[in-house]
């Protein structure tokens, strides 16, 4: 961890901050920008002052001790849910009322200072996943970072070289660069949409749309029905794919079927998850995620309320059958001496 220890953060530890910032976004993983925008001493921090927070809890910088640490990090890691940023004031005398925008949390820490920290989630671009060689396929994948979409183009035809069969190598090319929160296009032009279409419906998915025609589709449905695909599955795909705008060319239909894509984006958060036959119905998935978490879970911190990772915490205590865990040593430390002033959440 970078430490500022209460002064402005030295270049080169910026300049390290910047490189976990750089990491990070090489390996399109979630984080969160953590500024100290108000102080009031004896806060440990200093205005300007940096963090980055991953989804995983992780932090890099420095934006205040133990207590402020632990509040600012599951802050952070509910914007990375949410994808909205936050004023987040942390003070041992929370005002009766906060003010419109503000979330305020209680400073537990003996020092009771006082700092205001603006937390702003940056989220990697949705990877857009296109199946396809020909011309539309192409125009997608082109047009795609014009509209906040990461492309992955994979085809049959790229596989042509290699002596093992296309289409297991295109279902291991699908399998390696899959995402929980993955947009996909089918453009074959019929030369092995289905193929392609089993090969998404294991995944979890915010989009499928397939290039074809009303009629093309009708049969192709009626196929993948036939050989076990879900009716449902078949309903969620998008074919064909794109808004009747007249579109004529790749780019204009490429443009059509972005329309498509934006529309479901913004309006819709949820994603659907088609289990393999012989498994449990579909699932959505809010926020991009498939849980199948089977630890403790998580739990809410009595004395100062925040989340904790039941299974991770190093501050645990059993109280009435059962887990109860603490952000840090002083919050369990004030359960332990009076237990029942604090209700329990689970």
């Amino acid at each position: 961890m970078i430490s500022g220890g209460g002064l402005p953060l030295p270049v080169h530890a910026m300049n390290t901050l910047q490189n976990e910032i750089r990491l990070l976004e090489e390996h399109r993983e979630p984080y969160a920008v953590v500024t100290v925008v108000r102080r009031v001493r004896p806060s440990s921090s200093t205005v300007g002052d940096k963090a980055v927070v991953t989804s995983d809890g992780r932090i890099f910088g420095f934006v205040g001790g133990q207590c402020t640490h632990g509040l600012v990090t599951d802050q952070a890691r509910q914007c990375l849910e949410t994808g909205q940023s936050q004023l987040l004031l942390i003070t041992p005398r929370p005002p009766a009322e906060a003010e419109e925008g503000v979330t305020v949390l209680p400073m537990t820490c003996q020092s009771e200072g006082e700092v205001e920290l603006f937390i702003e989630p940056k989220l990697p671009d949705p990877l857009l996943l296109v199946i396809g060689d020909f011309p539309i396929a192409l125009a997608l994948e082109e047009l795609a970072p014009k509209f906040g979409w990461f492309p992955r183009r994979l085809a049959l035809e790229q596989n042509q070289a290699n002596g093992s069969d296309p289409l297991e190598r295109l279902k291991r090319g699908v399998s390696e660069v899959c995402e929980p929160d993955m947009y996909a296009m089918v453009a074959t032009m019929g030369l092995y949409d289905g193929d392609s279409l089993r090969m998404l419906r294991d995944y979890p998915l915010a989009y499928a749309g397939l290039v074809t025609s009303p009629k093309r589709w009708r049969s192709q449905r009626e196929e993948l029905i036939r050989t076990g695909v879900s009716a449902e599955f078949c309903d969620f795909v998008d074919a064909p794919a794109g808004h009747d705008i007249g579109a004529v060319g790749p780019q204009e239909i490429a443009l059509s079927i972005f329309a498509q894509m934006i529309e479901r984006r913004r309006r819709q958060t949820d994603v659907r998850y088609f289990p393999p036959s012989g498994t449990s119905t579909s699932e959505t998935v809010a926020g991009g995620t498939v849980s199948t978490s089977t630890g403790l879970g998580t739990g809410i911190d009595p004395v100062c309320g925040m989340r904790v990772d039941l299974d991770n915490t190093a501050y645990r205590t059993e109280h009435d059958g059962k887990t109860v865990g603490f952000c840090c040593p002083h919050c369990l430390s004030k359960f332990q001496q009076d237990p029942e002033a604090y209700a329990i959440t689970r």
